[in-house]
């Protein structure tokens, strides 16, 4: 499933990879002090998450990563 890709030791990698580049802080509201995802822009059928090009993701907090999706 999704989620266990999400589990993935390469995903984890590169999650902390693009939450170090955006300075652990959502590049929505700034926040430093909220649960940070990083949001996918663009999803390839073909590619696991964590082959996602780095241009593809970004840092943003619970709040912002649920606008995002509509929620």
């Amino acid at each position: 499933t999704y989620a266990d890709k999400l589990k993935d030791p390469r995903w984890q990698k590169k999650r902390l990879e693009i939450l170090n580049r955006d300075g652990f802080s959502c590049k929505r509201c700034a926040a430093t002090d909220k649960t940070l995802h990083v949001h996918h822009f663009r999803y390839r059928k073909d590619a696991e998450p964590w082959e996602c090009k780095d241009t593809d993701l970004i840092t943003l907090c619970e709040s912002c990563h649920s606008r995002e999706h509509g929620k």
